[in-house]
């Protein structure tokens, strides 16, 4: 069986691109440059289905707030703004609808953006898919793989969010405070537009599939990447039975709604006064390297990280119990 990025590379084989997509299949969202439009236009889609990308047991508000978050992350790193979204929910027996559309409703209005359609079905598991739609202008622009060697890499928040509540608390106990460490995650549209109205950026990319996952998107034939691992922000105190290094719990299972990014050092004091102004901190956590690979500097030695992040591999594997598993416990 093949997995995501096997899939992606069987489709951009046998489908004809369109002469108006700058990207295709490649990127955080597919750019459309329209004639008569002086801005390119963002579409992106994302799914998300309880066992597999969150747990089923958990407030639907939350839920809800995740999945529009996740959608809109894609737009913010392309340093987009989001016109609206389309949410297509699929919904199994039980299910607090309204507390799904809750979640979305409140996710949207911190983008300040709107629902502008969607659809609703039957079915045995919750699933819900947002269609995110954004522009950016042509010269703000953010792509993957085109960072330059020597760039510093930055993210825009703290790492361990949906990782540290997976492991911390997640299993045991299934508290509340957990689920709102994991799902409760705003979508970083500010964080974004700050990074591509700078045009101090050379590439960017979301992380909700872990660090390590990000700097494989954004790495090309032409570059890669050291890491110091002290640098990331995560804590891995409370987790030092299960991770040995700050990387890893970036990384596995997943990851969070922040930004990861490349700039020219000259940059570096620029972009911290325009986050600071806004409330807002840039963590520095490597460089472009002229090596291809990613390489993490753990202190007495560098190392190569032991795994990708997240990665569908349609194997049926799962992260949470769904909900039928939990109806028979």
């Amino acid at each position: 069986m093949m997995n995501e990025v096997e899939l992606i590379k069987y489709l951009r084989r046998i489908f004809q691109k369109p002469s108006y997509l700058k990207t295709w299949l490649n990127d955080d969202c597919e750019i459309l440059e329209l004639e008569g439009l002086r801005n390119q236009l963002l579409i992106t889609v994302d799914t998300s289905s309880e066992g597999i990308d969150f747990p089923a047991d958990a407030p639907e508000f939350l839920i809800g707030y995740f999945c529009a978050s996740l959608g809109l992350s894609d737009i913010a790193a392309c340093g987009g703004v989001p016109l609206g979204i389309l949410s297509s929910v699929c919904i199994p027996p039980k299910a607090e609808v309204l507390k799904i559309y809750d979640g979305i409703k409140s996710a949207i209005n911190d983008a300040k953006t709107y629902l502008i359609g969607g659809d609703t079905n039957s079915s045995f598991e919750l699933s819900i898919s947002i269609v995110g739609i954004g522009m950016v202008e042509k010269e703000h622009i953010m792509r993957r793989q085109t960072a330059k060697v020597g760039d510093l890499v930055g993210v825009t928040g703290e790492l361990d969010r949906f990782n540290s509540g997976f492991l911390s608390g997640y299993h045991d106990t299934r508290d509340i405070d957990t689920f709102k460490k994991m799902l409760a995650q705003k979508p970083p549209i500010e964080k974004g537009r700050i990074l591509a109205l700078s045009k101090c950026v050379t590439s960017c990319i979301d992380l909700p599939d872990g660090l390590i996952k990000a700097l494989e998107d954004n790495m090309s034939d032409n570059y890669g990447y050291l890491i110091y691992d002290s640098k990331i922000p995560v804590s891995i105190d409370e987790h030092k039975d299960k991770v040995k290094y700050k990387y890893e719990l970036a990384s596995y299972p997943a990851g969070d709604l922040e930004l990861l990014f490349t700039a020219p050092e000259d940059n570096k004091e620029q972009l911290e006064r325009y986050f600071s102004e806004n409330a807002l901190k840039i963590y520095w956590i490597g460089r472009v390297i002229g090596e291809h690979g990613i390489y993490i500097d753990v202190g007495d030695k560098v190392i190569k990280p032991k795994a990708p992040g997240f990665t569908h591999s349609f194997e049926g594997k799962k992260l949470f119990s769904r909900r039928k598993e939990l109806n028979e416990r």
